[in-house]
């Protein structure tokens, strides 16, 4: 159970209106409660997460209030055993919230706690970010942004990090314009990137930016935001783009290329859902991995002799029509510039590409990086994030 838990404020209506520094998350175990990690982000009026630090800071109205649509977070692995009333702060309000694990049946519980002035708190934190350097470092791993895109990766131990293992997101667009008349391709030098704010707590960071691509001829696509979550084991970047118009009404053969591009990873494997055993990195390009960029797939894992790091993709629903197929390359010596290391050891990604049916509105693409212990099954992973943890609130008398 090492998911993190959100609870939504509008489960939460008995806590209405209060103060989150008087609320307390509680692990019961043998009679005896403490209080856990634990954070409760607001949004404002618009459904915008306030974000209490950055250049563009933003707060709920009121601001450090629990309402109906701010979020209650925790670590699952914190929840203890049920307990009753009797081993709660006597005459406070509290709610127990339960949480079942579907594949191993398993419950386990915590209890939300109104004090009259400030809860306790738990000293610990799962996250810790440093805005001087735009990283934020978790239980496996720190990432690291450079002009919006991420380009530090390193394994750490205890508040350590280890050397870069990534050069960068290498993301590369190529499309024809003017009835194909114009080809033209540009890459992540061409987004033009502002950071809005940031907000830290002990089980995720939030970051939030804004972004667009300098097409040329004095056009620029339109402004994509985005917000990144950090968590101990995970980070999510979903990313919305809202068009006025189809793009193909415009461009035509668009290809986007999502590429990380690693520095050197000999020694570890690469493992996709179609095939049955791991592809060693040894910086031997075979048929059988050239064959990798003609799957379709949407997730693939690198395993490393400390930890293993899975990646997924996902599209929008009116992205349906959007063909996806893993890129693949290692052992290449050549220069695909910008990037700071030549050559790729391994490049791995997704391509994007098919997009004539795709219409005006709203879309999104979601990509979510997990880093696990060496002893987690890949496979076996990716199956319970289909079996979700289920939870229910109830207020207690």
């Amino acid at each position: 159970m090492g998911d993190v838990v959100s609870i939504a404020g509008s489960d939460l209506a008995p806590f209405d209106g209060d103060r989150i520094e008087r609320l307390a998350l509680l692990r019961c175990t043998q009679g005896a409660c403490r209080p856990i990690p634990f954070q409760i982000d607001e949004r404002d009026a618009r459904g915008q997460w306030a974000l209490d630090h950055g250049p563009e800071p933003t707060a709920d109205d009121p601001p450090g209030v629990l309402d109906g649509n701010d979020v209650l977070l925790f670590m699952a692995a914190d929840a203890g055993d049920h307990a009753p009333r009797t081993d709660l702060p006597r005459w406070l309000p509290a709610a127990e919230i339960s949480v079942h694990d579907p594949l191993d049946g398993a419950t386990r519980w915590v209890y939300l706690v109104r004090y009259p002035e400030a809860a306790p708190r738990a000293a610990a934190s799962y996250v810790h970010y440093d805005p001087s350097t735009d990283r934020v470092r978790g239980a496996h791993v720190s990432l690291g942004f450079g002009r919006g895109v991420p380009d530090y990766l390193a394994l750490t131990d205890g508040a350590a990090a280890g050397a870069n293992l990534l050069d960068r997101l290498k993301v590369r667009a190529s499309a024809t314009f003017l009835f194909g008349l114009i080809r033209f391709s540009r890459n992540e030098d061409d987004l033009t990137t502002q950071f809005a704010g940031w907000r830290e707590g002990p089980i995720r960071v939030i970051r939030r930016q804004r972004q667009w691509v300098r097409l040329g001829w004095g056009i620029r696509s339109p402004t994509f935001g985005s917000y990144t979550y950090f968590y101990r084991d995970c980070a999510e970047l979903p990313v919305g783009l809202s068009l006025n118009f189809p793009p193909h009404y415009f461009f035509g053969n668009i290809v986007i290329r999502i590429i990380l591009d690693f520095r050197d990873l000999r020694g570890w494997s690469l493992v996709v859902p179609s095939l049955p055993a791991p592809l060693p990195i040894d910086d031997q390009m075979t048929a059988q991995k050239e064959a990798l960029n003609r799957l379709a797939g949407s997730w693939f894992a690198l395993v490393g002799p400390q930890l293993t790091l899975v990646q997924t993709m996902g599209l929008s629903t009116s992205l349906a029509s959007v063909r996806r197929r893993f890129l693949y390359q290692e052992g290449l010596r050549a220069a695909d510039p910008p990037e700071t290391v030549p050559g790729a050891e391994p490049g791995v990604g997704y391509q994007l590409d098919q997009w004539d049916h795709v219409g005006a509105g709203a879309h999104q693409l979601s990509s979510v990086s997990c880093a696990l212990p060496p002893e987690v099954d890949v496979r076996a992973f990716m199956a319970a994030r289909g079996a979700p943890l289920q939870t229910a609130v109830h207020a207690l008398p």
